[in-house]
């Protein structure tokens, strides 16, 4: 058994443990009203079997190989992988001026904007709290 096979088997079995709130066709509809609010969202995505969330770049209809992949800089995912996406309502930044450390830089993200777009149309699993929007594909 080669690795992918493997890694398929772990990805079913941690996917019959959860309930699933998402399908690819959501997902695709999810980033669209995400994309359509034009401000530039930065997020970070837990897939099924990493243990801590990574960057993520909210994809457009380009992004996606075969209808079910999104490449990020990091690597390629399905995504029926997605256990949960966190639009955080504040992204800090750490600066630096060669050795010294700066400020941080805080940008604000309008997270209420996103809830309201959500609650038009399809129906999703999320939760807003005051570290932000989390949008679960599994639970």
């Amino acid at each position: 058994m080669n690795s992918t096979e493997k890694h398929q088997i772990k990805q079913q079995q941690a996917i019959q443990d959860k309930a699933s709130f998402m399908n690819s066709t959501k997902w695709k509809a999810l980033f669209t009203i995400i994309k359509s609010l034009n401000l530039g969202y930065i997020a970070k995505v837990k897939l099924l079997l990493d243990k801590e969330a990574r960057e993520f770049t909210i994809p457009n209809e380009e992004s996606f190989s075969n209808e079910k992949y999104i490449e990020e800089y990091w690597g390629v995912f399905e995504l029926q992988e997605i256990e949960w996406i966190l639009i955080p309502s504040e992204v800090i930044s750490e600066r630096k001026n060669r050795k010294e450390l700066l400020a941080p830089k805080v940008k604000t993200q309008n997270i209420e904007l996103i809830e309201t777009a959500l609650q038009t149309g399809k129906q999703f699993e999320y939760e807003l709290s005051k570290s932000g929007l989390k949008i679960y594909g599994y639970r």
